[in-house]
């Protein structure tokens, strides 16, 4: 897949959420992080493990850019292409509403965010591709004083060489944005995406995992007709951090979240018939997994896929306990005020749907996702409860946090559901919406999109989003209702 997509869009979160987690707010740093708009890149067409994905359900909910420039006439070895684009998103969002636990920390109602966004790739000969990919934000919100607070902020997503030693053999060092996983809303296999997150305008899980920090790696890869094997070593660079960045102006790369630990991921994929399969080993210090990919087309407009992933590690609420008082951010005498089970137990990860399309290109896709570290109904009653008790609103709200910040559903069982309508009626307009739905509480995080293409070189947006539910849900005890981004962007 040579072709690299762009996608630009501006969306807010409603709760203000998915900002802490990429550091970008540090008065946000309990919200389960709010993602804004950034340009992403496509799959390298020599890249197999992404192969498990059907083509029509691996679209994200952004629209594409121009396609890539080169700077060498055709016969050159040498070239480069080149995806540049400048952006403007403005997010505003409906007031704060009573929740039944404290919100911790001071919300926006509007935010404005300028950004230049690149994409390099340089082949200086044959064997060799550099590529680069990164994004600088400046950024104006309320209750900001611009100042005292991080308005500039820089995103060094993926930066690697590429070397072919031989036919379909490629060995590759730098920083890579490494995905895995066949589903769309949750991914057990993509066991790279922990502390990833990047702002940006969709709130679709598979936008995010396209457009995200990559993590330093040196990685190798053989393809064959119908498969190909690859392992890659992400080394320790840093110890671990807070959630929450405090670099005043944004610049560090972040390696202490992508690279906190020695890591290890090897896979195996394979193309038998009409299947589709992906067997992955991931090793770390106490949280080593193992993963299946599976996928198969039933006639030429369904296909279905499952993923899953297993491993021995703790729950949710412990995990992000212990990790809250290793980095700092909660006090090491705080007790854990949530009851749970201590230890250890081998827990299961499983993201089953299907993507459907139908007539003019409509694409339906319906997943079930199942966290077993994630919150029960049970847990759910006592965060809640506990709520209400005074000082522990911070504790509990970082546990929400954490979850956002490793990428992993703060429930055990999730409904997924997305519709993409990319030539609505006429070929500029491409509507799409998604929903993740608690089937507990059914609470639900909705969003709709609309992207119009003014010319080659303009596209604007429109993002409309809700957590809805009742105030004692997952959804609904989010601070914010709604929110709307209008976004504009030039391709350079």
């Amino acid at each position: 897949m040579r072709r690299v997509r762009r996608w630009l869009a501006a969306a807010l979160a409603l709760a203000a959420a998915r900002r802490a987690a990429a550091g970008e707010d540090e008065d946000l740093k309990f919200v389960p992080q709010e993602i804004q708009d950034a340009a992403q890149r496509g799959a390298r067409g020599e890249d197999r493990d992404l192969d498990l994905i059907p083509r029509e359900i691996e679209q994200t909910t952004e629209p594409a850019g121009p396609a890539p420039e080169a700077s060498a006439r055709a016969g050159k070895t040498s070239r480069l292409e080149k995806k540049l684009f400048l952006e403007d998103a403005y997010t505003r969002a409906t007031p704060a509403r009573e929740v039944p636990v404290p919100f911790p920390s001071a919300i926006y109602d509007w935010q404005n965010r300028t950004s230049f966004d690149l994409y390099l790739q340089w082949h200086p000969w044959r064997p060799l591709t550099v590529t680069l990919s990164d994004r600088f934000n400046v950024l104006e919100q309320e209750n900001i004083d611009f100042l005292s607070r991080t308005t500039l902020r820089n995103d060094f997503r993926e930066g690697y060489l590429t070397w072919e030693p031989a036919a379909s053999t490629y060995l590759e060092a730098g920083r890579i944005n490494l995905r895995n996983g066949a589903a769309l809303g949750f991914n057990p296999t993509d066991f790279l995406k922990t502390r990833t997150l990047v702002g940006q305008a969709s709130l679709d899980p598979s936008a995010a995992r396209q457009n995200r920090l990559g993590t330093a790696m040196v990685r190798g890869q053989k393809i064959w007709g119908r498969g190909s094997v690859s392992l890659a070593y992400a080394p320790k660079i840093c110890q671990p951090s807070a959630i929450v960045s405090t670099s005043q102006f944004g610049v560090d790369p972040r390696f202490d979240a992508t690279n906190a630990a020695h890591r290890v991921l090897g896979a195996i994929s394979l193309d038998i018939g009409d299947w589709s399969s992906q067997l992955l080993g991931y090793f770390e210090r106490q949280r080593s997994k193992v993963g299946l990919n599976v996928t198969r087309p039933f006639g030429d407009a369904v296909v279905a896929y499952a993923e899953w992933a297993g491993g021995v590690e703790g729950n949710l609420i412990t995990r992000g306990f212990d990790y809250g008082q290793a980095t700092g951010t909660l006090p090491p005498e705080m007790p854990l005020i949530l009851p749970s089970a201590a230890g250890t137990a081998f827990r299961n990860d499983v993201a089953t749907g299907a993507s459907w399309t139908i007539a003019s290109k409509v694409t339906l896709n319906l997943e079930y996702h199942y966290h077993q570290a994630g919150f029960a109904h049970a847990d759910w009653e006592n965060w809640f409860n506990l709520g209400a008790l005074p000082g522990t609103a911070p504790e509990l709200w970082y546990l929400r946090g954490y979850a956002n910040d490793q990428q992993e559903p703060m429930s055990r069982h999730q409904i997924f559901a997305r519709l993409a309508w990319p030539k609505a009626l006429t070929s500029k307009l491409e509507l799409s919406a998604f929903a993740l739905i608690n089937p507990l509480d059914r609470s639900t995080l909705a969003q709709a999109i609309a992207s119009y293409y003014l010319s080659d070189a303009w596209t604007f947006a429109l993002y409309a989003s809700m957590n809805a539910g009742t105030a004692r849900s997952e959804r609904g005890s989010l601070p914010q209702f709604g929110s709307v981004v209008l976004q504009l962007v030039h391709y350079l």
